[in-house]
């Protein structure tokens, strides 16, 4: 059976532990979920004895291979861990000299009373590698990929149970649609958002709205939308306020060019959400969200209008015409297609 947070967190709970971990993934909270399942191993008394980290962007792999083979000090167990494993990738140029050798050794026999646990925090690793290979098939092998949106719901809702709080369905569908479902972000603002609601412990739609920190890529989203549904006064405005708060006319660009993109290849693809997600390397969710957005849409206007951006980009890019005159132009074009 593949080896889960959930898994994990139980047989660490059961006294059941593996001689080697290796945790990949690129989200830190649940990275951070995992490091202090390994941190409450050793007694809190014993951490400065029993418990020892090494940054292999600072410290050599050897010297965490040489902590591994130490005797616990006074206590059953001993926790190695080992951050930022850049060796197991394709990076190459580091100031630091790994021999992987000595891992390799060390896998062959490990200590029985340490627990070595890699955490690589990238997205992908170097298969072409031997030692990626072979902690890859060990038991204790942990990988975090795309996290469904069902995931991170039934995650929000434990959080709040713990807690002792609810949060309306209204509330929790623009927490996803404001973070664009990265966990990370979602567990930190709910931080914010229990302490606002601290009296009543239901967190309101308002409460969202009004705490819950905005990205670019969340403002794009919605002027998009209110572009789409020829809302002109409101997206000109929004548009206006982004640039006043000091975003570059060009990555603004890219921005809802790459949005407006997504649009038109879930309009006119004939994929499943996450196939189409997969073939675009993007989150289904943000699929998901594509073709609500576009499901009263034309291809054609989409189309058209996604070339108008193009060629509005050109222009910002060859002429030093007003970004903002520029977006009033392609606005009244967009508005009186057919």
């Amino acid at each position: 059976m593949a080896l889960t947070l959930q898994t994990l967190k139980n047989s660490l709970s059961r006294g059941e532990f593996e001689p080697i971990y290796l945790i990949q993934g690129t989200d830190l909270y649940l990275m951070e979920q995992v490091r202090a399942a390994f941190t409450a191993i050793v007694a809190p008394e014993d951490r400065s004895m029993n418990l020892a980290t090494f940054d292999m962007r600072e410290q050599p792999l050897g010297a965490a291979i040489d902590d591994s083979l130490a005797m616990p000090f006074f206590g059953e167990r001993r926790v190695v861990i080992i951050d930022n494993a850049y060796f197991l990738t394709g990076e190459t140029g580091g100031k630091i000299e790994h021999y992987v050798e000595d891992l390799q050794t060390y896998m062959a026999h490990p200590e029985p009373q340490t627990i070595l646990v890699i955490f690589a925090p990238f997205e992908k690793l170097d298969g072409r590698k031997k030692i990626t290979k072979q902690l890859k098939e060990l038991p204790g092998y942990l990988t975090f990929g795309k996290i469904e949106e069902k995931e991170i719901r039934q995650m929000i809702n434990e959080r709040l149970a713990e807690q002792g709080y609810q949060m309306t369905a209204a509330a929790g569908n623009r927490l996803i649609e404001l973070t664009n479902l990265n966990l990370t972000q979602i567990m930190a603002e709910l931080d914010k958002l229990m302490l606002y609601s601290i009296d009543t412990k239901v967190i309101e739609e308002a409460a969202v709205d009004a705490l819950v920190s905005r990205t670019l890529n969340q403002d794009v989203f919605e002027l998009i939308n209110l572009l789409l549904h020829r809302k002109i006064t409101p997206a000109v405005m929004l548009y206006h306020q982004l640039i006043l708060n000091g975003e570059e006319p060009l990555r603004l660009q890219g921005a809802i060019l790459g949005q407006f993109r997504l649009l038109v290849q879930a309009k006119g693809s004939k994929l499943s959400e996450k196939g189409l997600a997969t073939a675009l390397s993007v989150h289904p969710y943000r699929v998901k969200l594509a073709r609500q957005t576009v499901r009263s849409f034309g291809y054609k206007d989409l189309a058209q209008a996604f070339l108008g951006l193009v060629n509005m980009e050109k222009q910002l890019k060859s002429t030093r015409r007003d970004p903002e005159l520029l977006f009033e132009l392609f606005i009244l074009r967009f508005q009186n297609q057919s």
